[in-house]
């Protein structure tokens, strides 16, 4: 007779998701981290009964990754066992199991290592999101794997004998993303020669999605585990598969066998472990399905890694920082209490079970009650939600305990019952695992939203590859149902694309309404010309203070105490004058002083600084800005965050000092009924700011910028922002001056502007046309949206009181946008007069590139409702 698992105990320590775990002996485990750091613990021989279930304790923490850590694994000596790390900082880290400091490390994959093998005492195999495997023997590398088309998410070393008949030969097997396995056979891998021959043997693609882990039945015989909630089991030697186990109701992401036992377990998304028993050599045939023995719930919302330790017991490490060791053996399973405690914390956590249509909407009142729970359940880990005196409960079958078990009360299951993200109410929330390089994200989701704009809004909020957008799409579609009443939304929040808020990385991304006359917009709002200036204030303080201090420490010109303190408590909201000018000179200073690949923390602090008329002036000062410009936009070399700071800062002077200046010129305006010229309606002649007069320069100048930097636009969504925030506020001020005379009697250039910018907005729109739908992904929705107002901005500012038709005004239009189309200079400084058009490019042919350009953005079925409004708002006023 089998028996079944309880929990042993649980041994709390790491402060983040748990999401590797291996095992040294029966009495130590090795664990790996998102909290930066692998523990091992020591676990009793015995249990002891008096620690309330708590029989292990931590013993090491090992340290120098900069990064998550994601996978780990034990290589046997011959007198000790090393412990290798592999981590999001790229990096290979080996320990001795006695020392928390790495002994060496390993350095040539691109991307994270996030799976790990050992072949030998000399070699490892490693898989990362590279796309590659790599071979390591005495610690260099000797061989790399390639052909897969995305991340290698699992590794797997066998023995070649019953495959190749070679007892020199090593079998490699990886799993990818791009749903496929491989199967390598390393010739000569185990004799003592350098470069082993590579063989390709197989390649499996039976997987419907992701492949997350692979586990060694024996020495022709392995197991697979994919996002597409299933199992299977293959021959090595032929490449078929022999068995197929379903019973996860989501993504699978771990598996363990051993081979000391006739069975092996799995762990997923649906917070649950499952143990399965090996089918005898008799039953395996291909297409056979196969349940499983038991269900093993978790009180997590993800159950990531899962191994077998040498007695037969389960460890598994989860997303709420927990490891939990169950035990078949009921000398080491917990007493009654704890076991009583640990059903307790099941039933109390929150669930969302979808109903059968697999909407989320249970009706209360259609759900069976309490007497339900005397049936016996159909099979094992059957859920069943049920009405408990008014509240909607979800309970699970036990096959092994014949009873129905409570695992949580449902959440969400009722239209009124919402779940809160990020201060929102969402009708789902859903914790999506894309791949491994970053934490379960979340996606929030309401039915009266498009799933498709869902999934583009998550793909961008996380910087995803635009190849995702399907899946993501149709996992919303299966799990929410069909969409209700889609309206149109002027959302454009969202979150840090990088993984983990407390990790500083220049290009998390805020923008900020400076200045609104309307508090949103609907379907039937005008979109342009706008009056709102946007600002860039958002900073993560407590990050970029870490980023800092550690180049701080690695400077030969260390900042002092004082500026180092003020940068703690600087706070936008409440910085005095003083302060700013402070923090300004030093920093200007400093920048000065330090390498150019370090300043991206002092520029963060510096675009902010510009909200301080006189730190503006400080800055914008001509020696200064110079060198500022010598360490972004002048130099190509240098890292793009120092160009997207750049146009952060340009954003936040437009944002700060336009509103000023046209207050200023507004009030003297009003108060000069003496002068019509407003250049005399003071003692003092009204010279724009040096911001505004520096920002609207270098716009002209970044037409080079876009036109050599294509790609990176097109990849860096953060860089896409800034550049639109600062096409808009450019817009704005030009809308905003035209009434004034600004531009004929003040500020010169701002005639000039407007087409430099309708060129730069369209040069970035037209990126997405080369990809088709997918496209649009190419491209943040808010950079998107603050393009289309840009242009139709100016537009309207250009062309507003001339004495023309309506009909007249569009065919202005037209030959303004086809004028910046086919790079013309300045239409827009003599609309009345008749264009001179390239002998080689027609003003029919350039506005035909435009109207496909809009066309895009309004008929291609991903784009987001808003944008689509807006653009097609542009087609308005042109047709």
């Amino acid at each position: 007779m089998v028996e079944v698992y309880k929990l042993r105990c649980t041994l709390s320590g790491h402060k983040s998701d748990v999401r590797a775990v291996a095992c040294l002996s029966d009495t130590r485990i090795v664990s790996a981290s998102r909290d930066l750091t692998a523990r091992i613990w020591n676990i009793s021989k015995f249990f002891i009964s008096d620690r309330e279930g708590c029989d292990g304790c931590e013993d090491v923490v090992l340290l120098g990754h900069t990064n998550y850590v994601s996978a780990v694994c034990c290589q046997e000596l011959e007198n000790e066992c090393r412990i290798l790390t592999g981590s999001h900082d790229k990096l290979i880290r080996g320990y001795n199991s006695m020392s928390p400091e790495a002994v060496f490390t390993l350095e040539g994959h691109k991307d994270t290592v996030c799976a790990l093998a050992v072949v030998n005492q000399k070699t490892i195999i490693s898989g990362s999101w590279d796309k590659s495997v790599k071979i390591w023997k005495e610690e260099k590398c000797v061989s790399t794997l390639t052909g897969h088309e995305a991340a290698v998410w699992c590794v797997l070393v066998m023995s070649a004998v019953n495959i190749t008949g070679h007892v020199d030969d090593m079998i490699v097997i990886s799993g990818s993303a791009d749903r496929t396995i491989r199967i390598w056979c390393l010739r000569g891998l185990n004799q003592d020669i350098s470069l082993p021959d590579i063989i390709l043997l197989n390649s499996l693609n039976e997987h419907k999605d992701c492949v997350r882990a692979l586990a060694r039945i024996d020495d022709s015989r392995f197991l697979s585990a994919s996002n597409d909630a299933s199992i299977r089991a293959w021959d090595a030697t032929t490449g078929k598969c022999i068995g197929e186990f379903y019973g996860h109701t989501n993504f699978v992401y771990g598996l363990a066998c051993s081979p000391n036992f006739p069975k092996f377990v799995s762990c997923g998304e649906d917070r649950s472990i499952r143990v399965w028993l090996l089918p005898s050599a008799g039953e395996w045939a291909p297409e056979k399905h196969f349940s499983c023995f038991q269900t093993i719930l978790l009180p997590c919302q993800s159950a990531w890694c899962v191994a077998m330790v040498p007695n037969g017991d389960i460890v598994v490490g989860g997303s709420d920082s927990v490891i939990r060791i169950f035990s078949c053996d009921s000398t080491r399973q917990a007493s009654s209490d704890v076991l009583k405690l640990y059903e307790t914390e099941l039933a109390n956590f929150k669930v969302t079970v979808p109903d059968s249509s697999g909407t989320g909407d249970l009706v209360l009142n259609n759900l069976p009650g309490v007497e339900a729970l005397t049936k016996p359940g159909k099979s094992e880990g059957q859920i069943m939600v049920i009405n408990d005196d008014g509240r909607s409960v979800c309970y699970q079958w036990s096959s092994q305990d014949t009873r129905w078990i409570k695992v949580g009360d449902v959440v969400g299951s009722q239209p009124s019952n919402r779940q809160v993200h990020e201060g929102k109410e969402y009708d789902f929330v859903f914790t999506v695992d894309i791949d491994d390089s970053m934490p379960g994200l979340k996606l929030p989701y309401n039915r009266t939203e498009d799933p498709w704009f869902a999934a583009h809004s998550f793909i961008q909020r996380h910087d995803l590859p635009s190849g995702y957008l399907d899946t993501v799409a149709n996992f919303i579609i299966k799990n929410a149902g069909p969409p209700i009443n889609p309206v149109v939304s002027n959302d454009f929040s969202h979150s840090d694309p990088f993984t983990g808020a407390h990790r500083y990385i220049p290009n998390s991304f805020s923008s900020t309404v400076t200045k609104s006359t309307t508090n949103g917009v609907s379907v039937s709002t005008s979109y342009f010309p706008s009056d709102t200036f946007i600002s860039m204030k958002s900073i993560s303080l407590d990050p970029l203070m870490t980023k800092l201090e550690s180049f701080n420490v690695q400077s030969p010109i260390p900042l002092n105490n004082e500026f180092l303190e003020a940068c703690r408590k600087f706070n936008i909201d409440d910085c005095t004058e003083t302060e700013a000018v402070y923090l300004t000179t030093y920093i200007l200073d400093a920048i000065n002083k330090w390498t150019p690949d370090t300043i991206f923390p002092l520029l963060d602090i510096l675009r902010c600084l510009v909200f301080w008329p006189i730190s503006s002036d400080i800055i914008f000062e001509t020696t200064n800005w110079n060198h500022l410009l010598s360490i972004s936009f002048n130099n190509p070399d240098l890292s793009s965050a120092n160009c997207l700071l750049m146009l952060r800062l340009l954003v936040n002077s437009l944002a700060a000092d336009g509103p000023r200046f046209i207050d200023t010129i507004k009030r003297q305006s009003v108060s000069s009924s003496s002068s019509s010229s407003l250049t005399n309606s003071s003692d003092k002649p009204n010279i724009p700011p040096k911001s505004l007069i520096t920002a609207v320069g270098i716009t002209g100048r970044l037409i080079e910028l876009v036109n050599d930097n294509k790609l990176q636009f097109a990849i860096r969504k953060p860089q896409q922002i800034a550049l639109a925030n600062l096409m808009y506020n450019i817009s704005v001020l030009v809308h905003l001056s035209k009434p004034l005379s600004i531009e004929s009697n003040i500020f010169p250039q701002l005639r000039f502007i407007s087409g430099v910018c309708i060129r730069i907005s369209l040069n970035i729109l037209s990126l997405a046309l080369d990809h088709g739908c997918s496209g649009v992904t190419q491209l943040h929705p808010e950079a998107v949206n603050h393009l289309f107002v840009s242009i139709g901005t100016c537009l309207l500012s250009v062309t507003s009181g001339l004495n023309s038709t309506e009909e007249q005004l569009k065919t202005q239009r037209i030959r303004i946008l086809a004028s910046a189309m086919i790079g013309l200079k300045d239409l827009s400084r003599s609309v009345d007069n008749d264009v001179v058009i390239d002998n080689n490019v027609g003003e029919f042919t350039a506005w035909e590139s435009v109207r496909k350009i809009i066309n895009y953005w309004i008929t291609t079925p991903t784009v987001c409702s808003n944008v689509r409004a807006c653009a097609s708002q542009l087609l308005s006023i042109l047709e």
